[in-house]
């Protein structure tokens, strides 16, 4: 047994704070700088707002408790994948609002909402990806919470009803590639260095927008007189990847030119013109600019909803992806440089890319065999 004399003093005093309060705020401070912040409007002078406190604000009490839970959970260790979920919280809070619930809680929204709604996301034209994926993280969180003290708690995503069937071989809604082609015009339209750096970075890392932005400027490290960065990937998998001597250069002139004064983000590796760390918001309006310029996507399927395809970071990502796939790298080899987790989504990216080859090759022997004979209702019309 302990004897009284070995165990910690404790000195009484009116300020004692209650156990355990400095390591919960610990978690809550942790947790804030986690999710990170988001802009409240797509215009740059908008303001920005911790995801944390939006979370706070939008749902109940005891839903709150319940979603910081969920997004604690194992498997949302990376920071993007929690910062995606906690958007998602907010567009479901949306949506909840507009049917006259004041606050977003677990068991606000019915089977029957959902049916709604999956049928409004149908007359939108909503891509089928993005509804699934809504859906996911509503389901994902109802679970989450059954398991962990919520023991009456409803789902309301039925999986058959409605989640949509997604086909992994649909040309229509995947993502466009840009020929080499393309690419190179988008480049040349760039007024600035920055801007044309943005567009090198993703493309040649096959980056995703939210690290790009998230990359700090300590994370840019020489190694054997090649310039690497530290990155952290989708699945908090980190990986120091090399950079072109092209992207460097530009890289090294955007970190020596950089506004200095209060406002600056010192920590962050890409900023603005007035020294705040760039968002993904800034990084689309850069590219739809570029893109419009350079008319690229202007072919493709219009979209409704979204006022037509344009240039998004994961356009480059994929162009990218399929280039590799056209110089006939190892599958293997893209898998590891995309960090794609599930092999089936590199296959994906090189089974579109020989349907479209291989749909244009019969198309064309097709062509061979009738053009001749119906072309005299097509010569010089």
């Amino acid at each position: 047994m302990t004897e009284p004399q070995s165990l910690p003093a404790v000195r009484p005093t009116a300020t004692l704070e209650r156990p355990g309060a400095a390591i919960h705020q610990e978690v809550v401070d942790h947790l804030r700088a986690e999710l990170g912040v988001v802009r409240l409007g797509y215009r740059p002078t908008d303001p920005k707002v911790h995801r944390l406190d939006l979370l706070a604000e939008l749902c109940d009490r005891a839903t709150f408790q319940a979603v910081m839970k969920w997004l604690s959970s194992g498997k949302r260790r990376a920071k993007t994948t929690r910062q995606a979920y906690a958007d998602d919280v907010r567009f479901w809070a949306g949506f909840t609002s507009a049917l006259g619930h004041p606050t977003f809680g677990l068991g606000s929204l019915t089977y029957e909402d959902l049916t709604a709604w999956k049928l409004l996301m149908e007359a939108r034209e909503a891509r089928p990806r993005s509804v699934a994926r809504r859906l996911s993280s509503l389901s994902s969180l109802h679970e989450h919470a059954r398991r962990h003290g919520w023991t009456d708690l409803v789902n309301p995503v039925d999986s058959e009803d409605h989640r949509p069937q997604i086909d992994r071989h649909d040309t229509s809604s995947a993502t466009p590639v840009l020929e080499v082609d393309e690419l190179q015009a988008v480049v040349q339209e760039a007024d600035t260095a920055f801007e044309a750096l943005v567009v090198l970075l993703l493309y040649t890392l096959a980056g995703r927008v939210s690290e790009m932005c998230a990359t700090d400027l300590d994370k840019r490290i020489v190694r054997g007189g090649r310039v690497h960065l530290d990155l952290t990937r989708k699945g908090s998998k980190e990986r120091i990847l090399p950079l072109s001597a092209t992207v460097s250069d530009l890289l090294d002139q955007h970190i020596a030119t950089r506004p200095t004064g209060p406002l600056v983000d010192d920590d962050a590796l890409l900023v603005d013109e007035t020294g705040r760390r760039i968002d993904r918001f800034e990084v689309d309006r850069i590219l739809t600019r570029l893109g419009k310029r350079a008319t690229v996507l202007r072919d493709e399927k219009p979209q409704p909803v979204m006022g037509g395809r344009t240039l998004t970071p994961h356009v480059l990502r994929a162009s990218r992806i399929t280039h590799m796939v056209d110089a006939k790298e190892p599958l293997a080899e893209i898998q590891a440089f995309a960090d794609h987790a599930d092999p089936s989504t590199t296959i994906g990216y090189f089974t579109r890319r020989k349907a479209t080859e291989r749909n244009a090759d019969l198309v064309d022997k097709a062509e061979a065999l009738l053009g001749s004979v119906a072309s005299r209702w097509t010569t010089g019309a």
